[in-house]
């Protein structure tokens, strides 16, 4: 996927995503957040950081807080939601900061498995003693509920089948660990944190994936109503009355360090 896909796909429905999507993924940025020892005075870089949800919960924290992403419209929300963070426009395999600028650095499923250099570049910023953390899809996604609106889209969308192979491969086994190894860190113990994406209803389900880059890919295929319909159908046996839609996730993830 390229830079222009990216904000295309996420920029598209920016504050659709920053509203609806993205404040449903916290128990995920709480963990790595917490697993890096982000807190009081950390420099600190989130890569892919989009609309900056997790930039202002380490702002919030005490961090002085960076983030990085392909997509101006999801930055403009992202600076909206903490102003006092530097955050910029830029591509991930080349970061605009210099060597050994943080403490921590992470990506949310911002780095995919094909993406070594990405790697390489985080690693670089880093301090000695500095602590990366990616979190990626357990792998065998497509057998847990997570699956279910990729499913929907790949069912009728060839770019999305090549867009999850990419995402997926980081989350094998060793995969993640290789990539930190590769790049001159130190990976520790892979974890994992395991929660429920909360929807309030099916609509409100279906817009929020609508808003999402795979599914911006297949609508150029297939057009919106096709897209919305396969999603909708797929997600229908989610929803419990009184309850709304709960899908259930496993995030894993992996902190890699780099020798003092």
């Amino acid at each position: 996927m390229s830079w222009k896909e990216v904000d295309q796909g996420w920029g598209d429905q920016a504050k659709v995503w920053a509203s609806v999507m993205e404040p449903r993924w916290w128990p995920e940025f709480d963990a790595l957040l917490r697993a890096t020892q982000v807190e009081d005075g950390t420099d600190y870089l989130d890569i892919a950081c989009g609309s900056g949800l997790m930039v202002n919960m380490a702002s919030r924290r005490g961090a002085l807080a960076h983030g990085l992403d392909a997509s101006d419209r999801l930055l403009n929300l992202a600076k909206r939601r903490t102003p006092e963070a530097d955050i910029r426009h830029g591509d991930m395999n080349a970061l605009p900061w210099g060597d050994q600028s943080f403490d921590v650095a992470t990506s949310c499923r911002g780095i995919w498995g094909p993406n070594q250099q990405a790697v390489h570049e985080a690693a670089r910023v880093l301090r000695p003693g500095g602590r990366l953390g990616l979190s990626f899809f357990a792998a065998g996604r497509d057998r847990s509920q997570i699956g279910k609106p990729f499913q929907a889209i790949r069912r009728i969308s060839d770019h999305e089948i090549e867009w999850s192979q990419q995402l997926g491969d980081i989350g094998r086994e060793g995969r993640a660990e290789e990539m930190c190894r590769v790049a001159g860190l130190e990976p520790a113990e892979r974890q994992g944190v395991q929660f429920d994406l909360e929807g309030a209803d099916l609509d409100h389900e279906v817009r929020a994936w609508m808003a999402a880059g795979p599914a911006w890919m297949a609508i150029q295929e297939r057009g919106a109503d096709e897209v919305e319909r396969s999603i909708r159908e797929e997600l229908a046996d989610l929803e419990e009355p009184g309850i709304g839609v709960r899908t259930q996730v496993l995030i894993e993830f992996v902190v890699a360090t780099k020798p003092s």
